[in-house]
């Protein structure tokens, strides 16, 4: 079930029951309510989880498939990914400016013609 992974989650971050709950944005009491039974975990609490301790797979949270911690592989294919995306970036961003001296040289040489 998810909400004892959540449970194994709060124990191994090594955080006191007040701070778990405030990094998720949940009542301290939901921990009791999570153990006890008595309610399930919310999309919005997966979805915190997920976001505030990313090494923790998906798949294990919520499929039930594979291990608990994002193998190394993983993490570092979406930092990979996300400078790709930064580098790609910059290159748009300087492949526009450099568009925009070639216009306007164009226009200079156009204007030194007439």
């Amino acid at each position: 079930m998810i909400e004892d992974k959540i449970l194994i989650i709060f124990n191994r971050s090594g955080l006191s029951r007040t701070d778990f709950s405030n990094k998720l944005g949940i009542a301290n009491a939901v921990l009791s309510h999570l153990a006890s039974g008595r309610n399930k975990a919310s999309l919005d609490l997966v979805i915190n989880i997920l976001t505030y301790f990313p090494d923790i797979s998906a798949d294990w949270l919520i499929l039930n498939k594979g291990e608990m911690l994002r193998s190394p592989l993983e993490n570092n294919a979406d930092k990979i990914k996300l400078n790709l995306l930064d580098y790609l970036n910059k290159i748009t961003h300087a492949n526009n400016l450099t568009h925009e001296k070639i216009k306007n040289l164009e226009t200079e040489i156009q204007n030194i013609k007439d």
